[in-house]
């Protein structure tokens, strides 16, 4: 028999069909007030029907969210959220949105609610990942780790099919990583 120590991390997950509508009530459910909005420039539209949703809960839009997360981003990203007395962020699109978020909140301890569009996996960890200087360095802190995630299926309707793919594969890697991962589950069959 394998030993092992599992840590069982605080999470609110939300499925559903159109579940997108359930983010107004879960910002005021844990108490957050002003959402930042964080997507990619091509989720923009996106980003601005949650704005529309949520109406005065909104801070603003950071539309600037790109993959590995360069530390200069992140800080401005941060930056942002101060000035606009961010409360929450809110994270729609990717792994690199959901990473932006993760970001801001290594920081800023800035409570994350993430919208996952894609099938990446970061929206249930509290691993972490900053580019600097052209290295990408990661790392593990609860403080990372979304306070709600919000699957709404509906939102991958529409995912390219090469996103669709390359994504798949990666959620398949992420299944993988678990049969050898140090911290992993162990599960007999």
């Amino acid at each position: 028999m394998r030993s092992f120590t599992y840590t069982s991390h605080q999470q609110r997950v939300i499925f559903g069909a159109d579940s997108l509508h359930m983010l107004k009530s879960e910002i005021e459910a844990l108490g957050l007030s002003k959402a930042l909005l964080l997507c990619t420039p091509e989720q923009r539209d996106q980003a601005e029907r949650l704005a529309g949703m949520l109406g005065p809960q909104v801070a603003g839009i950071f539309d600037r969210a790109v993959m590995h997360v360069p530390i200069e981003t992140a800080r401005e990203a941060r930056q942002v959220a101060e000035k606009l007395g961010a409360g929450c962020a809110v994270a729609i699109g990717g792994g690199s949105t959901t990473g932006l978020g993760k970001a801001i909140a290594l920081v800023s301890g800035l409570p994350i609610i993430a919208i996952p569009t894609t099938y990446a996996g970061s929206e249930m960890t509290s691993i972490y990942g900053i580019t600097e200087a052209g290295i990408k360095k990661t790392g593990k802190d609860p403080r990372v780790l979304p306070r709600t995630v919000i699957y709404d299926p509906t939102l991958s309707i529409s995912l390219p099919l090469a996103s669709t793919v390359t994504s798949g594969i990666n959620a398949i890697a992420h299944a993988a990583e678990g049969l050898y991962a140090q911290d992993g589950i162990p599960s007999w069959t």
